[in-house]
């Protein structure tokens, strides 16, 4: 029955390719954050003072809800689901969530062998590396990516903004959605 409910909760989500689609805008912090076209963990050394990190939360299997098995052309409805943080000084910024179909992980075991190493940062390494456009998304309360991405927040902020971009090595996507945290927005 969970898995009916998360499916549920991933349809009040809408993702939009293009930021001036919401009303009210995002703020320009987080325009900035979410229309980065490099590597997040490159920009994240760039302005910590001090320490750059990153924490894994949850690795486990969950299921795709059907949008998400269509973006990511995946037979089957399952995924290895990664959730990480990177961190700065300390502080966490940006919550990330990659999503990679069992046949995606079943071709590139390595996927689920990352430990601490920044994911972005092994793929910009894999020849012929193909991505998708970004999509964005405003996240509120009801809606399972925010809430796993402030799961031990006790003063959760109003709303978060996500973005999200598909992957594929040698035709086998893979899915990474990134919400940047109110650290990050300051």
């Amino acid at each position: 029955m969970q898995s009916a409910a998360i499916q549920d909760e991933r349809k009040l989500l809408t993702w939009s390719g293009n930021l001036e689609d919401f009303r009210p805008p995002a703020t320009p912090a987080a325009a900035a954050w979410l229309a980065e076209p490099g590597l997040l963990t490159e920009r994240l050394r760039a302005c910590c003072k001090g320490r750059q990190g990153l924490t894994v939360v949850s690795e486990r299997e969950a299921p795709l809800a059907a949008a998400e098995s269509a973006l990511l052309q995946a037979p089957g409805n399952a995924a290895f689901v990664r959730e990480i943080e990177l961190t700065c000084d300390g502080r966490p910024w940006v919550f990330a969530q990659s999503l990679i179909p069992l046949a995606t992980l079943a071709r590139h075991r390595w996927l689920s062998t990352l430990g601490d190493a920044a994911l972005g940062e092994r793929l910009a390494a894999v020849p012929g590396l193909k991505r998708g456009p970004l999509e964005f998304a405003r996240l509120t309360p009801g809606v399972a990516l925010f809430h796993r991405a402030l799961r031990d927040t006790v003063n959760p902020p109003a709303e978060l903004w996500a973005r999200r971009s598909w992957f594929a090595i040698d035709g086998h996507r893979l899915l990474v959605q990134e919400v940047f945290l109110p650290g990050a927005l300051r």
